[in-house]
């Protein structure tokens, strides 16, 4: 069946058969079945072994197996009137206790009473046996059928159901006997039907047990991790054949693989003359065109050859090759009839065009875009300390949003970034103004490559911080899942492309450049409003950022509450902390400042007197103090927090002293606040570091 399910007679086959499923729609429909199933049997006591969910485009298919016979039983408590109430003084039963025994079918005697919240009351114990499995599961089938969603479904009969696709069968079966469940107005059997062009006959499930293998009789591997096995075993193949590699490609391999159910690779060949094109633009129209994969020589140049995925086995692949080579042939002189257009314009003439293109509502244009991120790409050079390569980036600026005017970026909006370099680079360009074309869209994605030049880190950033501000500015911010301009995606990518580059830069400044270069259309009297807004939204990323790469929740915490205007700085204190944490000192450590930090009200701010100190561990501290703050402060200039904390650390031995020795909530208010004053200086000085109040040692809990 599946690697790890067991079949027996106690297992279960759910089916339902559809016209094509979109490829995108079915790994997460296939999830929330298998969530929804799982919490559905749960809810009816029906224990089970294993579960597991397949996928391909004309049928979504549960398994479950060694399901009980029998739900599991349950006792249920069903209150009644307070004790007294329910008893007389003489604990007599009185009206109220007779009339809740009959109602509840039982002698008075059987009554019992329970401590609540609200007092003793009288309940009574309710034992239910556990129905025949085989009599629960329609009812739990067709709940979980009625549960599943799309991202677009449809209805196409009287019944009003929605579905991604219309639904055509529905199989059901638990051991040997069929299940009877109703939905979109069918009524399920014990037959499914094999592929649609291969064998698109009725068969009938007798047994668990055969389902795969019947189906794989009839050209249906039902099994998506099987059909994906042999699609990569399958292309590796014809690649070793071509002495060649594929040029790897996660979604499109995912996609195959749930638009087929019989997969077969066919190599195929292009014609020499289409190798002039961009390689870029070669895999681009091969993968949206066709779901073509291509090979690439050893140097990474494009090879003559393309593997596409047939979802039959036909009486003649010749055939089947032709046609696609017949497709792809059309598709790729398209491409070449693009790019031709395309080169014969410099892209300065393209970016013309942009004067008409709207950028975002109240916001002006693309080409008001351009005219910022040249603006801010300037402004940003000063900001870093390289303002040699200033001209590099104007100019970068000046073309970074010419290659959307394009025919071949409109036909193909994936292109953008990477055909302005190609064309940058051929009407005679510095290839670091090229490559921060295409640079200034990275990272596209989780996991994807950054800029590796400044000119591209520099313009990424310019971009990203345009497109954020413009949209906190005009009040499209995102909320909950709705992130329309994937704001989010860009603010991580700004803080990665800081962190990685090691740039110590205010995240204020940039905001406040950015706002500052949309002049007269963000009204001036908000930008500190603004402002706040995406400090805030880059500090929950940052914070999300550094949680998924391993650092602890209080700590991450601990340090963002202090502040986040230097990202590459925050990141430097959080790992510091980090390691920091790692000694056995730590957390005695933590204990002893939280009590500094837990004892000081509220609010409170006031002076230091020394001359107010009575006790010698007060003026002990308090020296202590002095020399360690000026050597930490000292660290934290050069961002060394490895000697901070290690300067910290040193001051817990004093402080634990003062506390065992000096009465802090002294009668008298003046040497009470003096000592206050002394704590809240410490305070100050572990703020510069962290907010330790925010940790979480083992046994305590978070203030």
């Amino acid at each position: 069946m599946g690697k790890g399910l067991i079949m027996s007679s106690n297992n279960m086959v759910l089916e339902i058969g559809a016209e094509e499923i979109p490829a995108r729609f079915i790994p997460a429909s296939l999830k929330a079945i298998k969530e929804s199933a799982e919490k559905l049997l749960k809810e009816n006591r029906i224990p089970f072994n294993d579960m597991i969910v397949y996928g391909t485009p004309r049928r979504m298919v549960l398994i479950v197996t060694g399901l009980n016979e029998l739900q599991g039983d349950i006792t249920t408590e069903v209150s009644g009137p307070p004790k007294d109430i329910a008893f007389d003084r003489d604990g007599k039963p009185t009206k109220a206790a007779m009339g809740f025994a009959r109602g509840q079918g039982i002698d008075v005697s059987s009554l019992k009473v329970k401590n609540t919240d609200k007092g003793e009351y009288v309940y009574v114990e309710r034992h239910e046996k556990g129905k025949m499995t085989k009599d629960i599961l329609p009812i739990v089938l067709e709940n979980l059928l009625v549960s599943i969603s799309f991202p677009k479904s449809m209805r196409w009969n009287a019944t009003g159901v929605r579905f991604a696709r219309p639904v055509r069968w529905i199989l059901a079966i638990f051991g040997k006997e069929p299940l009877v469940i109703r939905f979109a107005g069918m009524e399920s059997g014990n037959v499914t039907f094999g592929h649609r062009f291969m064998k698109p006959v009725p068969i009938s499930i007798k047994d668990t047990n055969e389902y795969t293998e019947k189906l794989e009789k009839n050209f249906v591997i039902v099994d998506q991790i099987k059909r994906e096995r042999i699609i990569e075993e399958q292309i590796q193949n014809i690649s070793n054949e071509k002495k060649g590699r594929i040029i790897r490609d996660r979604e499109l391999i995912e996609e195959i693989t749930y638009l087929t159910e019989y997969p077969l690779a066919v190599c195929g060949r292009l014609d020499d003359d289409f190798l002039t094109l961009p390689k870029d633009v070669l895999i681009t129209v091969m993968r949206e065109h066709q779901r073509c994969f291509s090979l690439e020589d050893e140097n990474g140049n494009i090879l003559p050859y393309f593997i596409g995925v047939s979802n039959t086995v036909p009486k003649d692949l010749d055939v089947v090759r032709k046609g696609y080579e017949r497709v792809l042939r059309a598709r790729l002189n398209d491409a070449r009839f693009f790019f031709d257009a395309d080169i014969k314009k410099r892209l300065e003439a393209h970016a013309e065009k942009l004067k008409q293109v709207i950028f975002m509502g109240k916001l002006g244009t693309m080409w008001g875009k351009v005219q910022r991120i040249k603006d801010v790409s300037g402004s940003l050079c000063l900001l870093l300390g390289c303002g040699d390569i200033k001209p590099l980036t104007d100019r970068a600026s000046e073309l970074s949003k010419a290659d959307l005017m394009t025919d071949m970026v409109g036909e193909f909006p994936e292109l953008q970034g990477i055909m302005g370099r190609e064309y940058a680079l051929r009407q005679g360009e510095p290839y670091e103004v090229s490559n921060a074309i295409y640079e200034q869209y990275l990272p596209r994605f989780s996991g994807d490559f950054l800029p590796s030049a400044q000119t591209g880190r520099i313009l990424a950033i310019a971009d990203k911080i345009d497109n954020i501000a413009g949209c906190f500015g005009s009040n499209n911010v995102p909320t909950g899942s709705n992130d329309p301009y994937a704001l989010r995606r860009q603010a991580l990518g700004i803080l990665n492309i800081l962190i990685t580059s090691r740039y110590f830069v205010s995240l204020k400044d940039i905001i406040k450049i950015a706002l500052t270069a949309y002049q007269d259309r963000l009204s001036r009297d908000k930008h500190g409003v603004i402002t706040d807004g995406v400090l805030e939204f880059f500090k929950e990323r940052l914070g999300t950022l550094l949680v998924s790469e391993g650092y602890r929740y209080d700590c991450v915490r601990a340090v963002l509450s202090t502040g986040i205007d230097n990202p590459y700085d925050s990141f430097l204190r959080i790992s510091s902390l980090d390691r920091f944490r790692q000694g056995t000192e730590f957390e005695p450590l933590i204990i002893s400042f939280k009590r500094v930090i837990n004892i000081i009200p509220a609010g409170y701010d006031g002076e230091v007197n020394k001359e107010l100190f009575k006790e010698a561990e007060e003026r002990g501290l308090y020296e202590v103090y002095t020399n360690t703050k000026d050597k930490v402060l000292g660290a934290n200039a050069v961002h060394d927090y490895e000697k901070s904390f290690g300067y910290v650390a040193e001051l817990k031995p004093f402080v634990d002293l003062f506390f065992d020795k000096v009465l802090v909530m002294d009668k008298d208010m003046t040497l009470r606040n003096n000592r206050f004053s002394l704590l809240n200086n410490l305070k100050g000085m572990f703020s510069t570091l962290a907010d330790f109040s925010q940790i979480v040692v083992e046994g305590q809990t978070r203030n």
